[in-house]
Protein backbone atom coordinates (compact mmCIF):
# COMPACT_ATOMS: atom_id res chain seq x y z
CA UNK A 1 0.00 0.00 0.00
CA UNK A 2 1.45 3.02 -1.20
CA UNK A 3 1.03 6.77 1.07
CA UNK A 4 -1.94 7.89 -0.71
CA UNK A 5 -3.77 4.52 -0.43
CA UNK A 6 -3.41 4.68 2.98
CA UNK A 7 -4.05 8.12 3.52
CA UNK A 8 -7.40 7.10 1.77
CA UNK A 9 -7.78 3.85 3.72
CA UNK A 10 -7.41 6.06 7.28
CA UNK A 11 -9.33 8.75 6.16
CA UNK A 12 -12.59 6.32 5.60
CA UNK A 13 -11.92 4.22 9.16
CA UNK A 14 -12.19 8.13 10.77
CA UNK A 15 -15.25 8.89 8.75
CA UNK A 16 -16.30 5.43 9.84
CA UNK A 17 -15.72 5.36 13.35
CA UNK A 18 -15.29 9.08 14.56
CA UNK A 19 -19.05 9.40 14.97
CA UNK A 20 -21.21 9.83 18.14
CA UNK A 21 -23.12 6.64 17.28
CA UNK A 22 -20.43 4.23 17.22
CA UNK A 23 -19.12 5.52 20.58
CA UNK A 24 -22.83 4.93 22.20
CA UNK A 25 -21.79 1.24 21.20
CA UNK A 26 -18.26 0.52 21.90
CA UNK A 27 -15.88 0.51 24.88
CA UNK A 28 -14.34 3.95 24.06
CA UNK A 29 -17.67 5.69 25.54
CA UNK A 30 -15.77 4.65 29.23
CA UNK A 31 -12.82 7.20 29.32
CA UNK A 32 -15.43 9.70 27.26
CA UNK A 33 -17.15 10.21 30.23
CA UNK A 34 -14.75 11.68 32.36
CA UNK A 35 -13.52 15.30 32.10
CA UNK A 36 -9.93 14.93 33.62
CA UNK A 37 -6.76 13.97 31.36
CA UNK A 38 -5.69 11.79 34.06
CA UNK A 39 -9.56 9.87 34.74
CA UNK A 40 -9.64 9.49 30.80
CA UNK A 41 -6.14 7.98 30.83
CA UNK A 42 -6.78 5.55 33.64
CA UNK A 43 -10.00 4.28 32.27
CA UNK A 44 -9.00 4.02 28.96
CA UNK A 45 -6.55 1.61 30.32
CA UNK A 46 -8.37 0.07 32.43
CA UNK A 47 -10.79 -0.58 29.76
CA UNK A 48 -8.15 -1.56 27.12
CA UNK A 49 -6.90 -4.14 29.77
CA UNK A 50 -10.10 -5.36 29.79
CA UNK A 51 -10.86 -5.65 26.00
CA UNK A 52 -11.49 -9.30 24.68
CA UNK A 53 -14.33 -10.11 23.70
CA UNK A 54 -17.86 -8.85 23.05
CA UNK A 55 -18.18 -5.03 23.52
CA UNK A 56 -21.49 -5.01 25.81
CA UNK A 57 -19.40 -7.23 28.05
CA UNK A 58 -16.27 -5.14 27.95
CA UNK A 59 -18.50 -2.10 29.18
CA UNK A 60 -20.13 -3.71 31.38
CA UNK A 61 -16.94 -5.00 33.35
CA UNK A 62 -15.86 -1.51 32.82
CA UNK A 63 -18.48 0.29 34.28
CA UNK A 64 -17.83 -2.09 37.86
CA UNK A 65 -14.37 -1.14 37.95
CA UNK A 66 -15.38 2.84 37.52
CA UNK A 67 -18.11 1.94 40.41
CA UNK A 68 -15.30 0.56 42.00
CA UNK A 69 -13.17 3.65 42.23
CA UNK A 70 -16.11 5.97 42.26
CA UNK A 71 -16.11 8.01 39.24
CA UNK A 72 -13.70 10.38 40.30
CA UNK A 73 -14.67 13.58 38.47
CA UNK A 74 -16.82 11.70 36.00
CA UNK A 75 -18.82 13.90 33.58
CA UNK A 76 -22.70 13.75 34.72
CA UNK A 77 -24.16 11.44 32.34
Amino acid sequence: MNPAELKDFLDLKVDEYNQPEFIENDPIQIPHRFSENRDIEISGFLTAVIAWGNRKSIIKSSEKIMEFLEHSRMISS
